[in-house]
């Protein structure tokens, strides 16, 4: 019980560094945008470029929290195919970072299995990802209809 309420309590910690770390760029971005001087739809590319980095850092913030809890014993990745033979490998911060973007997609491919309380962290990593992926996606489209001129709409 002691290591769900402790992922429970990171996971609340990972939510917020990554709802922060997007509200900032997004911000940071639509603010910058008007005063660039690039063509309009250069600045959509701008704004998928810096979304793409934004989200892999959030990737790379959940892939840190599998790899440490792994490595502190608080839950384990294993893969699918080690589950049949009983053996664990503690994962590499490689495997850790994938399965993070597997997660965080909510691709959910089932190559790896959480165990322990690592089942409470991938539960929050991909409702995080699926909130934020839908948030940057309508702000893709309102610097789209913002920016992106059209040939027929040109003064």
């Amino acid at each position: 019980m002691e290591s769900f309420l402790l992922s429970g309590l990171f996971g609340c910690i990972v939510i917020s560094v990554c709802c922060l770390n997007i509200y900032e760029l997004l911000r940071y971005i639509w603010n910058k945008l008007p005063n660039m001087q690039v063509m309009p739809r250069v600045r959509v590319l701008i704004v998928v470029a810096a979304i793409f980095i934004s989200h892999i850092a959030n990737i790379w913030v959940f892939g840190a929290v599998y790899y440490f809890f792994s490595q502190y014993g608080i839950g384990e990745l294993v893969a699918a195919s080690e589950l049949e033979d009983q053996v664990h490998h503690l994962p590499d911060l490689v495997s850790c970072i994938y399965y993070s973007g597997v997660v965080y997609t909510t691709l959910g491919l089932g190559d790896m299995i959480p165990t322990g309380a690592l089942r409470m962290i991938t539960n929050v990593e991909s409702l995080t990802g699926f909130i934020l992926i839908g948030w940057t996606v309508s702000f893709t489209y309102l610097a789209m209809v913002k920016f992106w001129e059209l040939p027929h709409k040109r003064k």
